[in-house]
């Protein structure tokens, strides 16, 4: 029993010894071990310049120890080395960390050799060695690497892009690095007009959180013509650079096109009418296309000078007069009495216009009409002729075959009013009478209380007033009241002065303008009449021209007003004309036919939407203090009664027949819509009987 008893006694004991050898065998083994440590650095790749972060953690260590390591930096290729001494205290759980900066504002770290910097491109190598509590080589190992590459991504222009000249060529690039995006770097592109690999472009820095630079490069109009290489290249001031892919553009010629063409007579004065002993002198302006408003200011140009026959009788030289701000022919062309009379033509050849720098144009003919009255003794022996023809007592019926109406018979002919919320085109030759019969309309609206815009580009505001007055048309009444606004369009072509408009071609602010007269009238319906076409085709492309007269038409028809046109036959292309006759609601076709010295005008209606029309032709004359005055056949009438009752007309004679029968050539000639000479066409009448104005 005792020895039992002291084998029970000395178990205790045995226990507790266990428990102290292994709490020292412990101790020295935390002691004389390797911690778990781990090497975190960020980034991993970066570029010349940056800073590294490196981590040093320990895990599952002395709690509540302190470690000092030893850090250790290896440049690329043995150009450097540097070490920093870091402490880590762990927690009571084992665990601690230090975090330590390497790069060229670092503070904590002693050179070896070399710098402290990442300013060699390559594999950095890191090593940790704990030197405390003992010393312990190499415990984690880790790399970075640095470059000296970044990305440079031209987003602007997209390759094969076409650039005309006197536009603006943007360039952009999208500079970046391994971190992102790149702010404050030196970006450039290679000039265009220098050698190509030669930086000569400065692209400032437009963002920075996104490392967008760009600059707008305007293209002039004599740099080179074709294919255009850009390449942008970047740099930031730690040496990183990069190149972007090339980038092909094309660059395109601008347009030369006549802005403003008129003719001026010898006491410099605008003119389309000249007669005998009288000298023209082309005037016109010359503009380059997608330019915003340059100018041709240099270099000679030919003018044709062409007859009735479309014969060339006369090439003049232009040059630039810079009191008149286009080009003037100082020698002119004298109207002599052996020159034809009638619809003559200033044109300028299409692709007859060259800069020097291969800018080139128009893309068509460019003209105006020119209205020229002779000296009756060219016409004497068809003069004669007729005399001898008209003997028979002609002259006698005519008189009492016609009568005189007043413009009232006009509505006659179009079957009522003017539909309102129409367009109408007032379509003819030069001289026919198309402005008088604008101006005769516009009075009317005014006389209806209508507010009225008159866009002027055939005469100043002071001679519309002046023309108007003449026939009894005052409008200063209504221009001080504010129903009249004449947009002065002129003044601009003329090169006296800039009128309404710097720019009488530039559409979208006479568009501007017109929205602005139109939204002042307070939905009131109102009439706006253009007067004439023919400078706005010669200043604009056709299809420019035609956008804007539908947009404009469309305005006014909406408030329920007339939109009306006046156009000279001849003056703008032909599939222009009759693209505008299909567009319009209305289409008035006004004739001239001329004789020697005197002039007959013919009126029909070729169109007229939501009426019945008259297809009679109607022989009319301007008069003063009246107008349109219509003289209207009275055996016209008494035929379509007769032809009304079944009747043949057989012993009554109308006028269009008698001057049929007639076998007696005469020198009228009429120039239809192709420019070629037809005979005088047939005139009747609507009727009688209409209250004369």
């Amino acid at each position: 029993m005792p020895q039992a008893a002291g084998r029970v006694m000395m178990r205790p004991n045995v226990i507790l010894l266990v428990l102290v050898l292994a709490s020292a065998l412990t101790l020295v083994a935390q002691v004389q071990g390797i911690a778990p440590y781990t090497l975190t650095i960020n980034p991993t790749t970066t570029s010349l310049g940056n800073t590294v972060s490196i981590l040093v953690t320990v895990t599952n260590g002395n709690r509540n120890a302190f470690y000092t390591v030893m850090i250790g930096v290896q440049k690329p290729n043995g150009t450097g080395s540097a070490i920093t001494s870091q402490g880590i205290s762990t927690d009571n759980r084992g665990s601690g960390g230090v975090s330590v900066q390497y790069g060229p504002s670092s503070t904590s770290w002693t050179s070896l050799n070399g710098t402290v910097n990442t300013n060699v491109g390559g594999v950095y190598n890191v090593a940790v060695n704990q030197t405390s509590p003992t010393n312990i080589e190499s415990v984690a190992i880790g790399q970075f690497t640095v470059t000296s590459m970044m990305s440079v991504v031209v987003s602007q222009p997209t390759s094969g892009a076409i650039v005309q000249r006197g536009q603006a060529l943007t360039i952009s690039a999208a500079v970046a690095n391994s971190l992102g995006a790149v702010s404050g770097a030196s970006v450039k592109a290679n000039s265009p007009i220098d050698t190509p690999s030669i930086p000569r472009l400065i692209l400032p820095e437009v963002s920075s959180s996104n490392g967008v630079y760009s600059i707008s490069y305007p293209v002039s109009l004599n740099d080179p013509l074709g294919s255009w290489t850009i390449i942008v290249h970047a740099q930031d001031t730690s040496g990183n650079s990069g190149t972007s892919l090339p980038v092909n553009v094309t660059i395109a010629k601008s347009d030369l096109f006549v802005d403003a063409m008129l003719t001026y007579n010898s006491k410099g004065v605008p003119s389309t009418s000249f007669s005998n002993g009288d000298t023209l002198y082309p005037y016109f302006r010359i503009k380059y296309s997608g330019s915003g408003g340059t100018f041709l200011t240099t270099g000679q140009h030919v003018v044709s000078v062409k007859n009735p026959s479309g014969t060339t009788v006369a090439n003049l030289t232009a040059v630039y007069d810079a009191n008149r701000l286009g080009f003037y022919t100082p020698i002119g062309y004298s109207i002599s009495s052996f020159d034809p009379g009638g619809a003559w033509s200033i044109v300028i050849d299409a692709n007859s216009l060259n800069d020097g720098f291969g800018n080139t144009g128009p893309d068509f003919d460019t003209s105006v009409r020119l209205d020229i009255v002779t000296s009756p003794l060219g016409y004497l022996p068809f003069i004669i002729g007729g005399v001898v023809a008209l003997l028979g007592g002609i002259v006698g019926l005519k008189r009492y075959d016609t009568s005189l109406e007043g413009f009232e018979h006009l509505e006659q002919m179009i079957g009522g009013p003017i539909p309102r919320g129409s367009s109408l085109l007032l379509l003819g030759d030069p001289g026919s009478g198309k402005t008088v019969l604008s101006y005769e309309l516009l009075h009317d609206e005014l006389e209806a209380g209508r507010p009225c815009a008159l866009l002027s580009y055939d005469a100043f505001p002071e001679d519309v007033q002046a023309r108007m007055r003449e026939f009894g048309w005052d409008i200063v009444s209504h221009l001080r009241k504010g129903r009249l606004k004449i947009i002065d369009c002129y003044s601009g072509l003329a090169g006296q002065g800039e009128g309404a408009l710097r720019d009488p071609s530039d559409l979208t602010e006479l568009n501007i303008q017109v929205t602005s007269f139109i939204t002042k009238a307070k939905n009131i319906p109102v009439t706006l009449i253009l007067d004439s076409l023919t400078p706005i085709f010669n200043g604009v492309e056709a299809k420019q021209a035609i956008n804007f007269l539908q947009t404009v038409g469309a305005k006014v028809k909406k408030t329920g007003g007339l939109f009306i046109l006046t156009a000279s036959r001849g003056a703008i292309p032909e599939d222009s004309v009759s693209k505008i006759r299909s567009i319009v609601d209305g289409v008035i076709e006004l004739t001239l036919v001329r004789s020697g010295r005197k002039a007959v005008r013919y009126l029909s209606i070729l169109k007229m939407e939501r009426r019945r029309i008259a297809s009679d032709t109607v022989r009319f004359e301007i008069e003063r203090e009246r107008g349109l005055v219509f003289r209207v056949s009275r055996f016209g009438i008494l035929r379509k009664k007769l032809e009304q009752l079944n009747l043949k007309p057989t012993t009554i004679p109308a006028k269009g027949d008698q001057v049929a029968a007639t076998p007696v050539k005469t020198e009228g000639k009429r120039v239809d819509e192709k420019g070629k000479e037809g005979s005088v066409p047939e005139v009747s009448s609507k009727g009688s009987g209409t209250k004369q104005r």
